[in-house]
């Protein structure tokens, strides 16, 4: 990204698929696919087959956006985990996009990039909020996705400073956090081969790392040890007392770039 000029925006509306792309990609993809950790280990637990996975891929839509992705890609993670995999063999592309300042994904909004995308700040996720980045998506500040909701983040990988979410983070290579990132309660999972970095607070849903290389994983049901681990008081809701300090007063922030 050597001389590019930072941008506050990211273009909002949906990526344009076409369906023999789609299918030629899967097809490459499909033997390794179909036996991935990430997609099979657990895929009979929830109900997940590849015969609905051929079903699925041999029907895309003519465009990727907050109303098909569900139609195409909805239920159980493993098909949007999948979906990820193939999107990338078929359309990532070296264009990168760089944007200045705190942005943020209103809610139901959807951002696509089939490149590289960095964030000189944090990245916001309003409820039913998506991010679909066919590259590395690397964020200097913090990774905030809905505390209350659904929000949803896939990319070949995922870098930040700390994190906090209920939503899913599906990831083809690795989540690198240097600081702590808090998978708070929900019935969602977060989905990668690797997370890589300092503290990892997971306890409280079923996610499906392939490797954990944490200086700290709090994986037992124990909340008096993840207040400490990220700072805050027991006594706090800490989904939302986490995000409100990692977006809130005393840190050092740029304007929020609402995106859309």
């Amino acid at each position: 990204m050597a001389g590019e000029s930072p941008t506050a925006e990211w273009p909002s509306g949906g990526l344009s698929l076409d369906a023999w792309r789609i299918r030629a990609a899967y097809e490459r993809v499909r033997p390794a696919l179909i036996t991935d950790p990430p997609f099979a280990e657990d895929a009979a637990d929830f109900d997940v087959s590849v015969e609905e996975l051929d079903r699925r891929m041999s029907r895309p839509p003519g465009c990727l956006d907050g109303d098909t992705l569900w139609d195409w890609l909805g239920g159980a993670d493993q098909y949007r985990w999948a979906g990820l995999r193939v999107l990338a063999e078929a359309f990532a592309g070296p264009t990168s996009l760089r944007l200045a300042g705190r942005v943020t994904v209103p809610e139901g909004g959807i951002r696509v990039a089939t490149g590289d995308v960095v964030v000189d700040g944090d990245l916001v996720l309003e409820e039913q909020a998506a991010v679909l980045v066919l590259g590395r998506l690397t964020l200097t500040g913090a990774l905030v996705g809905s505390v209350w909701d659904y929000s949803l983040v896939c990319a070949a990988e995922v870098r930040c400073r700390d994190g906090v979410t209920s939503g899913e983070i599906l990831v083809l290579n690795a989540v690198r956090c240097t600081g702590a990132l808090y998978l708070s309660g929900s019935d969602h999972s977060c989905r990668a081969p690797l997370f890589d970095g300092g503290i990892l607070v997971d306890f409280e849903r079923s996610n499906a790392f392939g490797r954990v290389d944490a200086d700290e994983r709090i994986a037992e049901w124990d909340f008096h040890t993840a207040a400490r681990a990220l700072g805050l008081s027991a006594d706090d809701e800490l989904a939302e007392a986490y995000a409100g300090r990692l977006l809130g007063a005393g840190r050092s922030v740029a304007p929020d770039t609402r995106s859309g």
